[in-house]
């Protein structure tokens, strides 16, 4: 049990991780350009995982559409409009959003698979919008503005798209759990997730508008960066999490994965020599109180 709790908190730490290294090449590369290249990194990591493990055997030809639909929203849709807030308001407010999708999930397994919801899923909700208000308005100040701090563009936008991509990967979580339920091997189902998305966002290469191609020359160095984003984030992230999942209790090990607002903290605190603001660290606290009380309930 305690490998599994340690695996979940070190997922946690890849994504923060990964939040970290993703945002400047974001700002750099922009966010559609760098989605594209992470995403086709990813399918080919995964796709030799897959095959080796032979992993493709579990699914069945109905759970297809499901799992391209479920990667299309939860991918393809979330994951770019992620970025595109993780480029405008920086990794901080962009983790403690992400959060959200804990509560838009158990809203969804209410409305999509009328599951009953438990007096404490409400109040965890209810935690999880207390904890991110406060750490998006009073997590900053105008004298601790680094550069993961800045703003780029529109703070409301920003926020906006952080919040439809908790959603995007509630969406996909919800189409997911049936498959997963009925024995389809995740990693198998995460493969073909991420090659639609990855095939989806290659044919945006080919528009026209400049939102679509790369802002400058991606050097070695941003290719290698790219790589390492994509390995810390999905591959080695979603990994830790899957064997967590099969080692340890569900709850414990979705709350634990589900720290990365504090981890981040904690990174930004020793790569900048600058304390976060009081409000970030009692908003995200909060937050994972809420999301512990959704999950261990």
């Amino acid at each position: 049990m305690l490998t599994a709790y340690t695996l979940a908190l070190a997922a946690a730490f890849s994504w923060s991780l990964a939040s970290l290294i993703s945002v400047d090449i974001t700002r750099i590369i922009g966010e559609i350009s760098f989605n594209r290249i992470r995403l086709i990194v990813v399918t080919i990591m995964l796709l030799i995982f897959t095959i080796l493990n032979d992993g493709f055997t579990s699914i069945e030809n109905e759970f297809l559409f499901p799992i391209i639909i479920s990667g299309f929203i939860g991918i393809f849709l979330g994951d770019t409009l992620l970025f595109s807030a993780l480029k405008t308001i920086g990794p901080r407010r962009n983790n403690i959003l992400f959060s959200l999708a804990a509560p838009f999930t158990v809203f969804l397994n209410i409305f999509v698979l009328s599951q009953k919801m438990q007096i404490i899923e409400i109040i965890g909700c209810l935690v999880v919008f207390i904890g991110v208000i406060i750490a998006i308005a009073y997590g900053s100040s105008k004298d601790n503005l680094h550069r993961w701090e800045k703003i780029e563009g529109s703070i409301k936008i920003g926020i906006f798209f952080g919040i439809l991509a908790a959603l995007c990967q509630a969406i996909g979580i919800v189409i997911m759990k049936p498959i997963l339920d009925n024995g389809a091997d995740p990693i198998a189902s995460a493969t073909i997730r991420t090659a639609i998305s990855a095939f989806a966002l290659g044919l945006t290469y080919f528009f026209p508008h400049k939102i679509f191609q790369n802002k400058t020359k991606i050097s070695l160095n941003l290719f290698l960066k790219i790589i390492l984003s994509g390995f810390l984030g999905m591959a080695l992230g979603m990994s830790l999490l899957l064997i967590a999942l099969k080692k340890g209790d569900a709850g414990i090990v979705v709350t634990l994965s589900s720290t990365s607002p504090i981890m981040i903290l904690f990174m930004i605190w020793i790569l900048t020599k600058k304390v976060p603001k009081i409000g970030a660290w009692i908003g995200s606290f909060i937050a994972i109180i809420g999301a512990s009380f959704i999950f261990l309930n």
